[in-house]
């Protein structure tokens, strides 16, 4: 509020010397004292803007000089409050974009916050960053509508003002909103991958309590059964007690209490017994799996290091294979190199043989000839014959690493076998785990 006061008396300082020139001359001494006054707001405002403005802001200078004649002040007091309306207009863009700005820190550290507590409670925390994103957006919305406003200012501003004076001045400010905008958007793009992480944890808290319900079923069931179990055995010694009392009490009729009481104890010890049977007949079978898949799953993890080291080696004898193709190429590109020389130099041969006296005369320098022609096929025939070899090893090669392909090709048919019998065990163990439940 001091600011604009200060503001307002600056600007009708000006208009009344917009008014009338004539009365700046003629009255000196209350121009100067509104000078005076002007420098000492100007003072203020810029003790309370370092006191709650950064530093990069407050790097504009007003154009007031400090040696400044008086006349000098009092002709610079119109552009002063342009300039002072520009200041204020843009200071109060700058507060409304740190308060953006805090809240999109504050809506960063609640999403923090909710990143550690999305264990506990996934449902609640879902809604609250629904509310955050929706915050987020309006506040990304305010600071669309805050650079807009920026921007029209500025446009505003340089039409009213020499550009000449405060281009500077916005250039900074408006680097420095582009990289609130460019901070801003980080902040967002860290906000949205904050919240695909608490949508994965929200599924797996949601897997985990449904596998805690699940179990918790499975805990009920097996207490029922414990509670079902004694209450049998107690019903056979009741019924074993009741028996010994009627053996007393009647002696008269003793063959109907054995019938009457004799097939009840038989059912319920039959049902125990062919009970325990299944249960241990269930329990050696899933030991059994379990050794089963054990094995399989050793088995599954030796064919698969197996497959990486086969396919290490093809892809090194596939390497070597170039390596020796490329090598093939070059001897074959020098042999025809070196037979297309030979005929050339056994073309001149006769042309010689015609020259009667230069041939005797030359007899050295042609036996050199033939000397060097027979040394460079022999040279030849032993690089073809290299080639040769080397082409035998690479066939042996190929056929080797066909082999092998072959091997591995059966060996993850084996593979696939095995899988697919685990999960046909795995399936039976499922069943024969329900078909328990069920007896029980």
């Amino acid at each position: 509020m001091q600011k604009r006061d200060s503001g307002s008396a600056t600007l009708a300082c000006s208009d009344g010397g917009k008014s009338s020139l004539t009365k700046s001359f003629t009255a000196p001494s209350k121009r100067l004292e509104d000078g005076i006054n002007f420098l000492s707001e100007q003072r203020t405002w810029n003790s309370m803007l370092d006191e709650n403005v950064p530093a990069d802001f407050l790097s504009v200078d007003l154009g007031i000089p400090s040696d400044s004649s008086p006349l000098e002040d009092i002709l610079s007091v119109q552009s002063v409050s342009r300039k002072r309306e520009i200041l204020d207009d843009v200071d109060l863009l700058r507060e409304q974009l740190k308060i953006s700005s805090g809240e999109a820190v504050l809506h960063a550290n609640v999403v923090k916050h909710l990143t550690e507590e999305a264990g506990i409670s996934g449902m609640s925390k879902q809604i609250e960053m629904e509310r955050m994103a929706n915050d987020e957006i309006k506040c990304k919305q305010q600071i669309v509508s805050l650079e807009n406003q920026n921007a029209h200012s500025v446009a505003d501003s340089q039409e009213k003002l020499d550009t000449s004076e405060l281009s500077p001045y916005y250039a900074k400010i408006l680097k420095q909103l582009n990289e609130k905008a460019f901070q801003l958007e980080v902040k967002t793009a860290d906000n949205r991958i904050l919240e695909d992480q608490l949508e994965k944890k929200a599924s797996e808290c949601e897997e985990l309590q449904e596998t805690v319900v699940y179990l918790k079923e499975l805990i009920v069931q097996a207490l029922q059964i414990d509670e079902f179990l004694p209450e049998r055995i107690r019903l056979q010694q009741q019924t074993g007690i009741g028996h010994d009392v009627g053996s007393q009490g009647h002696n008269d009729n003793p063959l109907s209490s054995d019938v009457s009481e004799k097939p009840l104890e038989n059912t319920s010890q039959s049902e125990i017994d062919e009970l325990k049977q299944k249960l241990c007949e269930l329990t050696e079978a899933k030991a059994q799996l379990e050794v089963r898949n054990q094995e399989l799953l050793e088995e599954s993890m030796y064919a698969k290091g197996l497959a990486s080291a086969a396919g290490v080696e093809l892809r090194a004898l596939s390497e070597e294979v170039t390596k020796l193709v490329k090598q093939n190429e070059k001897l074959a590109s020098e042999v025809e190199s070196a037979r297309n020389s030979t005929p050339r130099r056994a073309s001149h041969s006769p042309k010689a043989a015609r020259k009667g006296s230069h041939v005797e005369r030359h007899e050295p320098g042609g036996k050199r000839d033939t000397n060097s022609s027979s040394q460079r096929e022999q040279a030849l025939e032993a690089m073809l014959a290299e080639k040769d070899q080397r082409e035998a090893e690479l066939e042996k090669k190929i056929e080797e690493s066909k082999q092998k392909e072959a091997f591995l090709e059966g060996e993850l048919a084996n593979i696939w076998t095995l899988v697919a019998k685990l999960r046909k065990a795995e399936g039976n163990c499922k069943d024969d785990s329900d078909a328990i439940h069920t007896i029980v």
